[in-house]
């Protein structure tokens, strides 16, 4: 196959359950990159949650906070931010059900409401450490991406209140808030107009319901064997579970590795 770019997701695609890369998955990333392909990370994760995988596959060019942050080589393309007066809506509705919030900036994430449990049990899942508490955050720092936390019942809720926001489940009791119409997809298509490609130079690899619109926008979409069905029923291929060499099955399949 003729050069591509290849966009892979983190967690759930690179990464296991256990967040461990399963084995050759370096080894089959590095021979592709051997091959003349281009390696770029697209993840709803914030650089500083996804520098472990970047620095194990020695990657400096990813597509983070689901598009918000967007680096090529080193160099920012581009990096937006939520409104401030739409982030004090939104905490003044969480308020109000009581129901925490978690800011993320380019550095660190914070929490308005300290200890609470759901934030526990989401943040926990991704093997990473508890956010501090600081209840104004927002106010003085750009924040890139939010998380509410919140049933899918109640999803609709902050769906119906704020027209303006997305808002993307990635956990059972957690979502996370983007602009309206921010996405992997428009974060890759930020970079392919800056490489000078088109979507058919590109294949994206992903799980989740982050990575729908990715899989739509990319010439050739990979679904993991352990992603959400509406992911599997886009995708072009859909390849074994992420811990029984389902990326490595893929790209030989698609002939970027032998």
């Amino acid at each position: 196959m003729k050069n591509k770019i290849l966009f892979f997701d983190i967690d759930g695609t690179i990464l296991d359950g256990d967040k461990n890369i399963p084995t050759g998955v370096i080894e089959a990333i590095n021979e592709a990159k051997s091959n003349g392909h281009e390696i770029i990370i697209a993840t709803g994760r914030a650089p500083f949650t996804a520098k472990f995988v970047l620095d194990q596959l020695n990657l400096d060019s990813f597509v983070c906070y689901n598009g918000q942050i967007v680096q090529y080589k080193g160099e920012t393309i581009y990096k937006g931010v939520l409104e401030k007066e739409e982030l004090q809506q939104l905490t003044d509705f969480a308020q109000n059900r009581e129901q925490p919030v978690v800011y993320m900036d380019s550095k660190e994430f914070v929490s308005n409401i300290p200890d609470h449990e759901d934030v526990f049990e989401s943040i926990s899942s991704l093997k990473m450490a508890l956010p501090r508490t600081e209840e104004n955050f927002f106010l003085t720092n750009d924040i890139h991406q939010a998380l509410i936390f919140c049933s899918l019942e109640e999803q609709k809720e902050y769906e119906n209140a704020f027209p303006n926001l997305k808002f993307v489940r990635w956990h059972r009791v957690s979502c996370d808030v983007l602009p309206k119409g921010v996405s992997k997809a428009k974060g890759i298509e930020l970079l392919l107009k800056h490489l000078g490609k088109s979507p058919d130079d590109s294949i994206a690899f992903g799980d989740g319901f982050n990575d729908i619109e990715m899989i739509d926008f990319v010439g050739i979409g990979v679904a993991m064997g352990n992603s959400v069905d509406a992911l599997k029923d886009r995708a072009t291929i859909v390849t074994e579970h992420v811990s029984e060499n389902g990326l490595i099955n893929a790209m030989k399949k698609l002939e970027l590795i032998q």
